[in-house]
């Protein structure tokens, strides 16, 4: 990660001995500095990496189910009375404008627990009262709990979908630097579906001088998700999952 990086280019300027080499990593550390802490390159990257977002009245379809991809809660928190959400809650929220708009019939929730030991709450039966209290009708609710990635929802949802509405189309709902992702694993499936990107890094375009010039440490933060969903794109191709 960038930040990690940094930090160890300036440990080595201060640590070696060699005049030669702390210059080369501090001159390093301070590069690495400007260039991932900068918001106008941090944007420009995101505009280029996510899908960009669509009105809702240009969603031409009604389709049968809206697929939320989950990721979106924290399930440590407590007390359990309430739904925890991280910046992410995009993916629910807009689903729900959706589905008030008739643009979708039904609302699936993906996502099981992430955890490796305690796996007691799951993600979707969280979503599910949300839903629930947002004004969802109940029927309209289809819940998938055991999935632990991208690859797991696509795999999970479509056994789901594909036994009860196989000849429909469908909506994946989901962030949108994690959307073409999503959509590589599901066409590895035979359901047939479209994107909806939601929950977005990327703003307007802006040459303003405190955007260019003055360093931002949450763009350290968005790059690393930028780096991880990149990694995630190159391990999901070398085991076959896209």
């Amino acid at each position: 990660m960038p930040y990690t990086q940094m930090c160890i280019w300036f440990l080595l300027a201060v640590s070696l001995k060699n005049k030669i080499w702390k210059r080369r990593f501090l001159i390093l550390g301070i590069c690495y500095l400007f260039f991932f802490s900068n918001r106008f390159i941090t944007n420009e990257v995101f505009l280029w990496f996510e899908v960009p977002p669509v009105p809702m009245e240009e969603v031409s379809d009604t389709y049968e189910v809206g697929i939320i991809l989950g990721g979106v809660t924290n399930l440590e928190k407590f007390p359990k009375d309430r739904v925890y959400f991280h910046k992410g809650a995009d993916r629910i929220t807009h689903a729900i404008q959706l589905y008030k708009m008739g643009k979708i019939k039904k609302i699936l929730v993906s996502g099981g627990s992430s955890n490796l030991i305690n796996t007691e709450f799951k993600e979707a039966n969280n979503l599910f009262e949300f839903l629930i209290l947002m004004g969802v009708n109940e029927k309209d609710i289809i819940i998938e709990d055991e999935s632990r990635n991208t690859h797991e929802n696509a795999i999970f949802t479509s056994q789901i979908l594909l036994s009860k509405y196989p000849a429909q189309n469908h909506l994946v709902i989901t962030s949108g630097f994690h959307l073409r992702r999503a959509l590589l694993c599901f066409d590895k499936t035979d359901l047939k579906v479209d994107g909806f990107a939601t929950d977005f890094y990327s703003h307007k375009r802006s040459f303003a001088l405190d955007i260019i010039l003055i360093p931002d440490p949450k763009s350290f933060s968005d790059w690393q998700i930028i780096i991880k969903e990149i990694f995630g794109m190159i391990s999901y191709w070398m085991f076959g999952y896209i």
